[in-house]
């Protein structure tokens, strides 16, 4: 059989076990939009260039979305290709498996594959959707706990732009600090905070490493770090 016609079958046995999922091209994209109609929540199978009859991959993403925060970056950043990205991160770093995460599903490996990537969406994927399926208690985790939704996912400054668009600016110094505290990167961190001061154009739309673009706009908004 086909090796995209097998990837494709597989997501969308996955699809039919989740309930109030829409699928979209052709079962590779699943999505879900919150009761508010402003977050939408998207599962992604990504395959792999190099499948075989041997060797057919599907890699799990999830990614949170918001189209007022998505209004909100373009204004902010002035760029015109912000996706209102609030969280993404692939399954593997967010379950037991504590790492990327590649399934097989050509032969055998085919049903055990399709009921562990399941039972994983089940078991630590929906609860994070749920978090965010409220505007105020997204806030109130992300304010407590950062972006650690379970003991296996590390912190992430991906949900600050979120912040600064719908919570109190002390919510959003708060989250950042703590970010900021844990951070193995702190010092770079620290000291793009201290060259911005004597900057007269910040470019919000480039990293000089990763969540860089974050930590400027966090500076533009006047969030401090202590």
């Amino acid at each position: 059989m086909d090796t995209r016609v097998v990837f494709l079958s597989a997501c969308n046995e996955i699809a039919a076990q989740l309930e109030g999922f829409k699928t979209l091209e052709k079962g590779q994209r699943l999505k879900k939009i919150s009761t508010d109609k402003d977050i939408h929540f998207e599962i992604y199978f990504q395959s792999s260039f190099r499948n075989d009859s041997s060797s057919i991959q599907i890699l799990p993403h999830i990614n949170i979305y918001s189209k007022i925060l998505k209004k909100w970056q373009i204004e902010q950043r002035k760029n015109e290709y912000s996706q209102g990205l609030i969280y993404g991160n692939q399954i593997g770093y967010l379950t037991p498996f504590n790492n990327w995460k590649e399934w097989n599903l050509a032969g055998l490996s085919y049903q055990n594959s399709i009921t562990e990537i399941t039972e994983s969406i089940q078991k630590y994927i929906l609860s994070i959707f749920e978090i965010f399926s409220s505007k105020e208690t997204a806030i109130d985790f992300l304010k407590n706990n950062g972006t650690k939704f379970n003991q296996w996912t590390e912190d992430s400054i991906s949900p600050l732009d979120f912040l600064l668009c719908f919570s109190e600016k002390e919510t959003a110094e708060i989250f950042l600090n703590n970010f900021v505290d844990y951070c193995p990167y702190k010092s770079n961190i620290l000291k793009l905070y201290e060259n911005l001061k004597s900057e007269n154009e910040i470019d919000l739309n480039y990293s000089e490493f990763h969540g860089a673009d974050a930590i400027k706009l966090a500076y533009v908004q006047g969030l401090k770090i202590q």
